[in-house]
């Protein structure tokens, strides 16, 4: 179901399941789940009922479990499949720095800012850095890219790369969210 408008609070309300779920399906990337599940907590009261619902499924992703290898002996926190799964959910969202570094135009509907100022070595850098993150947290760098420019991106993968495994899980999930928010305030006015 394409949207020509966003929907009034009444409108989601009203929706046939499986077209709140295609329409609310990729509010966390390629992750119909959230939608599938918020969908049982209908009606919602206005916009932020739909956005606290989600968040409350993303939170409650909690049971024990192992650490991932490429974490084991670098923190001393119980890992858990609230950690898995968060984790597999942050590998849905796209691998943004290597699509700045390179990319010397990024796509007009994901216009960041100075993207096509970016020397060789910045890109460079950017590759470096990703590289680094990924190796370290074993996981893309997500980020809200809205109303963010280059410089914005680098400085917070540069910050978050002092981060441990827990803290940046969470950074990550709380940039996921900021996105949810967004996506959903596209859908529903």
């Amino acid at each position: 179901m394409l949207l020509t408008h966003p929907l009034s609070i009444d409108e989601v309300n009203g929706l046939l399941s499986e077209n709140f779920v295609r329409i609310f399906g990729n509010i966390v990337d390629h992750f119909p789940a959230a939608a599938i599940v918020i969908l049982k907590k209908r009606p919602f009261s206005d916009v932020n009922d739909i956005v606290q619902a989600v968040f409350s499924y993303l939170d409650s992703l909690k049971v024990t479990g192992k650490l991932p290898l490429c974490c084991r002996g670098k923190s001393n926190f119980t890992f858990s499949i609230f950690f898995r799964r968060k984790r597999k959910i942050l590998h849905l969202y796209p691998d943004v720095l290597s699509q700045l570094a390179y990319l010397s135009q990024w796509p007009p509907e994901k216009e960041i800012v100075g993207t096509d100022h970016l020397t060789t070595e910045e890109k460079r850098r950017l590759r470096d850095l990703n590289n680094r993150y990924k190796e370290k947290f074993g996981f893309p760098f997500v980020i809200g890219l809205k109303e963010k420019d280059v410089w914005t991106v680098f400085s917070e993968v540069v910050s978050r790369l002092q981060n441990d495994y827990e803290k940046e899980i969470h950074t990550a999930f709380d940039e996921v969210k900021n996105i949810v928010k967004l996506r959903i305030h596209e859908i529903v006015r």
